[in-house]
């Protein structure tokens, strides 16, 4: 299967040390992943000469040059598509008569790479991004709650950057740590139980990826449920 990973789910896997794990799912489940050199540059390039985030930067770097992971380098076809899915997310919601940026350069890159790549999968933790393809009518409900204001939306673009992704599956790095605890991929990283699951879900939401404690509850119900 080919997969493009976000910036996000990247850092959140070296910042709960699972990046062994992250590996065994790739090769176990024969995935050909790729990353954005926007996403190496945001993962790698930048934070690897700062102390305090060196480490993480370098377990992904190391997956890079392992090829778990394969940068594509930016060019003109990536950056025309990028630009274009930058215009028309932002510019599905307003509110006072503004435009609301919603998704960042990067995720406009990764979703890019999925598009050009014909990619299955997008490895993203970031909740809005994954709203705009899965539930735009959920995601203007959240905006209003956060603006606590009304949002209004152009149902045209919408429309048109739902066609561009009719069937991209979306993937947090907590349904990746959940698949591959099923897989019984933890081998050499962790023990096979409960507590171990429930510690790398919750290491994963406090390190950045877009989870509820609920849906924690709800993976540790839905595989310990079946013993």
């Amino acid at each position: 299967m080919k997969a493009v990973i976000d910036t996000g789910t990247m850092i959140t896997l070296s910042g709960t040390c699972l990046m062994n794990v992250f590996k065994a799912f790739v090769k176990t489940n024969h995935v050909d992943l790729l990353i954005s050199s926007t996403v190496a540059e945001e993962s790698v390039w930048r934070p690897i000469s700062n102390k305090r985030f060196a480490l993480n930067a370098a377990r992904i770097k190391y997956a890079i040059n392992k090829k778990t992971v394969q940068m594509i380098p930016m060019n003109s076809q990536i950056s025309d598509l990028q630009q274009k899915i930058l215009n028309l997310a932002n510019n599905c919601f307003f509110t006072q008569g503004r435009a609301m940026k919603i998704i960042q350069t990067g995720e406009a890159e990764a979703l890019a790479l999925a598009k050009l790549y014909n990619a299955k999968a997008l490895f993203i933790d970031e909740r809005t991004t994954r709203s705009l393809i899965e539930n735009p009518a959920r995601l203007k409900q959240v905006l209003e709650r956060r603006q606590d204001n009304e949002v209004s939306t152009n149902q045209q673009n919408i429309n048109t950057i739902k066609s561009m992704f009719p069937n991209l599956l979306m993937v947090r790095s907590v349904d990746l740590i959940a698949t591959a605890f099923e897989q019984e991929l933890f081998d050499h990283e962790l023990e096979h139980g409960k507590l171990e699951l429930e510690a790398a879900l919750y290491a994963a939401k406090y390190n950045g990826c877009a989870v509820s404690e609920k849906e924690i509850q709800d993976y540790l119900q839905a595989y310990f449920n079946k013993k």
